[in-house]
């Protein structure tokens, strides 16, 4: 079974203001026998984190002393889509690879909609080691640095 606990305060105090301050209150505590308003802070219930933790004392292999690790893992929230919260990881490129994608780029004409030279295209990314979607991204990416940079060169000259 399930039990539903509120730790810290979320409430954004400088909202008004357009910045972002928290309170510190790290737990929510019932004021008097109300279960809508935390003693701590004065917040609504709403506004603390709800963490679903399952409950010790129904599972079957209950033991008296649970290890730390084990209790604040039963503590983390539930994740329905395994691995939703994780991090992507940044491409890196050497700078001959920026340098030659920056010039496939400019011949491509910044887009990768022709379908005459998809193969072109399939084997650039093969030759320079780049999957063909981080290519389009990056592509994507530069696309708006270099019509920025080129407009501002065309408005000077």
């Amino acid at each position: 079974m399930e039990k539903e606990i509120y730790r810290d305060c979320q409430r954004n105090h400088a909202c008004c203001l357009g910045g972002y301050a928290i309170d510190g209150c790290t737990q929510f505590i019932p004021f008097n026998n109300s279960k809508t308003h935390c003693k701590a802070c004065g917040c609504p219930r709403n506004y603390h984190r709800k963490v679903l933790c399952r409950d010790l004392e129904q599972s079957p292999n209950s033991k008296s002393f649970r290890s730390l690790r084990e209790a604040k893992r039963m503590a983390r929230p539930q994740q329905s889509c395994g691995g939703v919260n994780m991090k992507q990881r940044k491409s890196k490129f050497s700078m001959g690879q920026r340098e030659a994608m920056r010039e496939f780029g400019e011949g491509l004409g910044w887009s990768m909609r022709n379908k005459d030279r998809q193969e072109e295209i399939n084997r650039f990314c093969e030759r320079i080691g780049v999957s063909r979607i981080i290519f389009k991204t990056w592509l994507n990416n530069r696309k708006k640095c270099y019509f920025k940079g080129t407009s501002s060169a065309n408005i000077s000259s």
